[in-house]
């Protein structure tokens, strides 16, 4: 009955998270407009998702995909980085992606992690099947198992940062 009832929670949350991700503006941040705004609102997003991803992976020591709040911002962050396999020989979306994910990160992801950070999560979602992110019909066992099956990824992403 928890996992149905988390699952479902999950679901709702995903569903309503789609539409929030696509309506961030750069600019909001006075810095961010001098990205390029889509491409920075994608890295923004991911460096907020990666950074509330890494404060419960320090609190709890471990990365842990069963946890609704690092399922759900999982799913943000591959959801923010989907565009990076479209535009893997875009140079200049990648460096404004880079400069987003900095910032949206709050300097957890630095200037010279950014390059690695940001094609180890190119590497990630190039394994993902993200377009069952943005379907209406995402069921939650789907999130869930996507959350699960890039956990060694990201734990080792976050072992990146000290």
């Amino acid at each position: 009955m928890k996992k149905v009832l988390l699952a479902s929670l999950v679901a709702l949350l995903v569903l309503s998270s789609c539409s929030a991700l696509k309506g961030t503006s750069s600019n909001a941040n006075p810095v961010a407009s001098t990205v390029s705004s889509a491409t920075s609102s994608d890295g923004m997003a991911a460096g907020q998702a990666l950074n509330a991803i890494y404060k419960q992976y320090k609190a709890d020591g471990k990365y842990d995909y069963t946890n609704l709040n690092n399922a759900l911002n999982t799913i943000k962050l591959l959801q923010s980085c989907q565009n990076l396999k479209s535009n893997a020989k875009n140079s200049t979306y990648w460096k404004n992606f880079a400069a987003g994910l900095v910032l949206g990160s709050n300097n957890l992801v630095t200037d010279q992690l950014s390059g690695t950070v940001t094609n180890s999560l190119n590497s990630l979602v190039s394994n993902v099947d993200t377009q069952k992110l943005q379907s209406a019909g995402q069921n939650a066992t789907d999130a869930i198992n996507t959350a699960k099956q890039t956990a060694s990824s990201i734990s080792n992403i976050l072992s990146l940062f000290k």
